[in-house]
């Protein structure tokens, strides 16, 4: 009969690796802690401070005033983590504010310039109209200009141009430009034209709907240097674009989008 004897640490051997183990953890976990003294000494965490202050990154400071009370709550250093960290919380909530008093200072020029326009009110058909208070645009005149209509909740933009001199042009295109930009604004001849004659003088003008395509150039437009309007046909008239055109017509279109914004 065969008899088979297993072969392995007796007890003692196995209390005594188990005791070697042991010690060598301790020692690991000395090693971790004294490295840990050394990563986060009060001097290189008040050193990664300042750089976190310098690019105002409010995250890491805290994180790091949480390490510097966590390994050394004592430590002079701990005090001016914490200033770093309040001088960028201050300058955040400065920045807040300035952006808050920033917003209302521009809501309030908005509602200015819807106060500064001319109002009718058409009570047949329920709409009031809004127009700029720099100048009335005539037909008889040579003028670009915006206004605007509004009824109910609905609110949209007109845009007329117009021509006034001694002969007809005949005109059948009309252009806006600036600064070598230029958008047609295409017309019905029929619906959208209209002209007139008196005295040896001669009229002819549009009066159009604004598209989104229109509105998104004409904001553009009136931030331009070199604004013109040119209308073609059997002759062309090309004229610049007044400052006083182009302010009644950025003012209008800035009410519009006030009044869009309310509905």
């Amino acid at each position: 009969m065969t008899v088979f004897v297993a072969c392995g640490p007796s007890i003692a051997e196995f209390e005594n690796l188990k005791s070697e183990n042991a010690e060598l953890n301790a020692q690991v976990d000395s090693l971790n802690k004294e490295l840990d003294m050394f990563k986060y000494s009060p001097e290189k965490l008040l050193a990664d401070a300042q750089l976190a202050a310098k690019s105002e990154d409010k995250q890491k400071l805290t994180l790091i005033l949480a390490q510097m009370k966590q390994y050394h709550p004592q430590a002079a250093e701990g005090a001016k983590v914490q200033k770093l960290l309040d001088d960028v919380i201050a300058k955040e909530q400065a920045r807040a504010k300035a952006e808050r008093l920033k917003a209302e200072k521009e809501k309030q020029e908005r509602l200015k310039a819807v106060n500064r326009l001319k109002k009718e009110r058409d009570d047949v058909q329920g709409i009031t109209w809004y127009y700029n208070p720099y100048y009335t645009h005539y037909n008889d005149r040579n003028l670009v200009s915006l206004y605007m209509g509004k009824r109910s909740s609905s609110v949209w933009l007109r845009l007329k141009m117009s021509y006034a001199g001694d002969d007809w042009i005949f005109f059948e295109n009309a252009y806006l430009s600036y600064d070598g930009i230029t958008r047609e604004f295409p017309f019905n001849k029929y619906s959208d034209k209209k002209s007139d004659n008196y005295g040896g003088e001669v009229w002819e003008w549009i009066d159009l709907s604004v598209s989104n395509d229109d509105l998104a150039f004409l904001k553009n437009m009136v931030n331009g240097k070199s604004v013109k309007m040119q209308l073609r046909g059997k002759y062309t008239k090309t004229r610049t674009v007044s400052v006083n055109e182009i302010k009644a017509i950025r003012e209008m279109i800035l009410a519009y989008e006030v009044l869009l914004a309310e509905r």
